[in-house]
């Protein structure tokens, strides 16, 4: 039943084949199938179209094997019983490679279904009551998404604050750093200049303490050699 459903929800990716054959080479010119004489060409198979999707809920993301296996689980779960939406869409599908328009596979579609049973109020009714399935897997997923949200998200807030915080602080501490840095240049110009003027003030001193002591010596080497020449026997 599942792969029934896939094959009537879920267009294969065809993309990487395409891809493959548009970079065969060309046909060679001139080599042209021609159509028997009064037989109509037949139309390519056409691609079963996906559901619809909405535009707003799905802008940037992509349909992806996961979220789709989900969804169509859940309408696996919840068919209903006979012939309804699901069997109908199959019927659909199933003139999908027969030359005929789309209002005419839906109307012949039908009244194969209208055989078995079926109306087109029931037909919409089941489609709706699948949509209404799809809604229920929406609202889960976007609870278990907001607890998510909370767990993993939430928590990555609470340490972007403390972060902040912390950085707010480290910066304040920095600040009161840079002002005790200017504080202590300040105090180291002005200690500076004082030992500059204390050892200034200490030179004089010594200074003048040398020159007396020379002017006092000197007078006294004077005095015992006048002595020494005077006073000798």
């Amino acid at each position: 039943m599942f792969d029934k459903l896939k094959s009537l929800f879920v267009v294969e990716d065809e993309t990487a084949p395409k891809k493959k054959q548009q970079k065969a080479a060309p046909k060679k010119p001139g080599k042209t199938t021609k159509q028997p004489a009064g037989k109509k060409p037949q139309p390519s198979t056409p691609t079963p179209k996906p559901a619809p999707r909405p535009s707003s809920a799905q802008a940037g993301g992509e349909v992806t094997e996961k979220f789709t296996t989900t969804l169509l689980k859940a309408i696996e779960a919840n068919n209903i019983e006979g012939f309804d939406y699901i069997e109908y869409k199959q019927a659909i599908q199933s003139m999908s490679e027969m030359a005929m328009d789309e209002a005419t596979r839906y109307k012949s579609a039908y009244a194969m279904a209208k055989t078995m049973g079926a109306s087109s109020e029931h037909l919409i009714k089941a489609a709706k009551f699948y949509v209404s399935v799809l809604g229920k897997e929406e609202e889960k997923f976007m609870a278990t998404l907001q607890r998510q949200v909370q767990q993993r998200v939430g928590q990555r807030h609470e340490q972007v604050k403390a972060l902040e915080q912390a950085i707010g602080q480290k910066n304040q501490q920095i600040e009161q750093l840079k002002k005790e840095i200017e504080d202590h240049k300040k105090l180291l110009d002005k200690t500076n200049g004082e030992v500059a003027g204390v050892q200034d003030k200490l030179n004089l001193t010594k200074n003048n303490f040398e020159a007396s002591y020379v002017h006092i010596r000197k007078q006294l080497e004077d005095d015992i050699q006048k002595m020494t020449t005077y006073l000798s026997e």
